[in-house]
């Protein structure tokens, strides 16, 4: 594997950083307010930890050696080389462009107003309220999906990197899989 390989992996490790920030800082209706201050704490404690920076340094070694060796083993084990590393790549940026391309148009549309039904625990189905902003709300709601659908597709690429560098990442990836969930409703 070249440095340059190792490196496209790191810089998707920090990708990853920066969507689970941006979906925690987006104001609107992404993340339940009563939910954002905790991944937000979550997220400064995984900087602060260097739960990243050990992810990424594990995979800047220099060429040659003992330790590249194992890693690009672990790494080829996975399917996280060659042919398959560039499949799981660019299905990750598919996925990656619908989704920005559907926050977008809900960014544009601006938030909705009123609450949102998905985040009322007292929501009745038998006896809906009627939505006063049903085209905006259906735009998060799409950008929801797909930001949920993104980070599932990342999940291929990241639980085969954490399987293949064992002792880091676990604690990411158990944070995605949290926001995940709160997108996916």
């Amino acid at each position: 594997m070249s440095i340059a390989d190792r490196r496209e992996l790191a810089i998707r490790v920090q990708r990853l950083r920066g969507l689970m920030y941006d979906i925690v800082k987006e104001q609107g209706p992404l993340v339940p307010e009563p939910l954002r201050e905790g991944f937000q704490t979550a997220l400064m404690q995984l900087d602060e930890r260097g739960a990243y920076s050990e992810v990424t340094n594990a995979l800047r070694l220099n060429e040659g050696g003992e330790r590249v060796q194992q890693l690009e083993a672990g790494l080829n084990r996975v399917g996280l080389l060659g042919q398959s590393l560039q499949l799981k790549l660019r299905v990750v940026d598919w996925a990656a462009a619908h989704a920005y391309g559907a926050w977008e148009l809900a960014r544009e549309a601006g938030p909705p107003t009123g609450p949102d039904l998905d985040d009322d625990p007292t929501f009745n189905a038998t006896n809906p309220p009627d939505d006063p902003d049903p085209q905006r709300r259906a735009l998060w709601r799409r950008a929801r999906k797909q930001l949920a659908k993104l980070l599932k597709t990342i999940d291929d690429f990241f639980e085969s990197l954490i399987s293949a560098i064992p002792t880091v990442g676990e604690a990411i990836l158990e944070i995605k899989k949290a926001l995940e969930a709160v997108l996916d409703r």
